[in-house]
């Protein structure tokens, strides 16, 4: 091959073994042993002082695995390859982060909202006890991209060890300006910190654009199929908080279990096609919805001014994503919308190989207060899709039917 493979092919590749003689297992199965065994005390120092051996909590071959496809992954296109580490969870990501970044003299972290309520909980709650110092900027409202960093700018002082954002935020989808950010942050000195969960490197990567770090939930789209929990943290080449990803990782025990690796790499391998599918599947049913009469608003990606068009034109020409949001207008709609779509599964998270649907102001963002949610535009009607791979035909038939039961019983949302 002449060219470097594409991040489809990379990931429908990952975790193969390399042929040996004697033939070797087509996929290798997961690597359990919580620690290893050792011949002799020479052996153990050298294992010992490689930093990736010996004990499961710093390192396993079936994690190992799953972080060198991911290196691949979220550093195509980079001419140093990103350091990379799985975790526990997508919160263990985050966690681990902003661990290698704070420090005397740089304790604040700014946090972009609306974002995933899990993160606000996170950076306001334990880690303001243990001393970080949590500043939440409310981004304009999603398509007034001109606005976006105005209020970013005037909190980054020379304090901030961090920003931390979603280039698709969750749940109203709106997009952020990524390289604006950067290069804002940068000239702070400020790193960035991006939760690339929504997009996927599939469709975005935030190293390309200059970010610091990016956060991945493995549990969502990447593994795919509802049976993992886990998360990804990867490091631009080159940045100080690199130098202590290993060690902060083997500190705070936020490591991820080998089945669970197992399975992430199981499910990373169809994500691109899942990946793409979804991305169909959303832009079909924004079109569907934005013209149907039950709804009161449709947040997707670009969708909300000429301006959000072009970034979302610049930043995500792979696809927008598999995530979508209605507004039906008030919590009945919403129970009736739900009802109405009987093979639609209701649940608080995302990213399974069929279409789900959440209700954040009952899930990802209950930690917050009803005053709260409604200046972030988080109302009781909202419903959060997150797109499958179905027949595109047989999603958009189920959806204009429910949304048909929602007008004829309800009566039509105002626009």
């Amino acid at each position: 091959m002449t060219h470097p493979p594409s991040p489809l092919t990379v990931a429908a590749r990952a975790g193969t073994p390399d042929p040996a003689p004697g033939g070797v297992p087509l996929v290798e199965p997961p690597s359990l042993a919580s620690v290893d065994a050792f011949p002799d005390l020479e052996d153990l120092d050298a294992a010992m002082a490689a930093g990736r051996g010996g004990y499961r909590r710093f390192g396993n071959p079936s994690v190992h695995r799953l972080e060198e496809a991911l290196v691949a992954l979220e550093g195509y296109g980079l001419p140093e390859p990103p350091v990379c580490r799985v975790t526990s969870s997508g919160q263990a990501a985050l966690l681990l982060a902003l661990s290698t970044l704070v420090g005397p003299g740089r304790r604040r972290v700014v946090l972009l909202r609306p974002c995933y309520g899990g993160s606000e909980s996170l950076i306001a709650g334990p880690l303001a006890a243990l001393g970080i110092e949590p500043v939440m900027v409310d981004l304009p409202p999603p398509g007034e991209v001109a606005r976006q960093l105005e209020q970013v700018q005037k909190v980054l002082t020379s304090e901030v060890a961090a920003v931390v954002a979603e280039v698709i935020g969750n749940p109203l989808m709106g997009l952020l300006d990524l390289p604006a950010l950067v290069e804002l942050c940068r000239s702070a000195g400020a790193a960035t910190v991006i939760d690339n969960t929504f997009a996927t490197p599939f469709m975005l990567r935030p190293l390309e654009l200059g970010a610091d770090l990016v956060v991945e939930s493995l549990s969502k789209q990447l593994s795919g199929h509802a049976d993992v929990l886990g998360g990804a943290l990867a490091i631009r080449a080159g940045h100080p908080a690199a130098d202590l990803l290993a060690a902060h990782s083997r500190f705070l025990g936020a490591v991820m279990a080998p089945f669970d690796a197992f399975l992430s790499l199981r499910g990373l391998r169809t994500a691109g096609l899942r990946a793409e599918r979804g991305a169909a599947g959303a832009a079909a049913l924004a079109q569907l919805a934005t013209a149907h009469t039950a709804v009161a608003a449709v947040h997707y990606p670009g969708s909300r001014s000429p301006e959000e068009e072009a970034l979302a034109a610049r930043l995500l020409p792979r696809g927008r994503g598999s995530m979508l949001a209605l507004d039906l207008g008030g919590r009945d709609q919403a129970d009736l919308l739900l009802r109405a779509l009987p093979e639609v599964r209701l649940a608080p998270s995302l990213g399974d190989v069929a279409t789900t649907v959440s209700h954040p102001a009952l899930s990802s963002h209950r930690g917050l207060s009803p005053a709260q949610r409604r200046s972030l535009g988080i109302g009781e009607g909202l419903l959060r899709f997150s797109i499958g791979i179905e027949e595109i035909e047989d999603l958009t038939a189920e959806l204009r039917a429910a949304l048909d039961r929602v007008a004829g019983t309800m009566g039509p949302a105002s626009k």
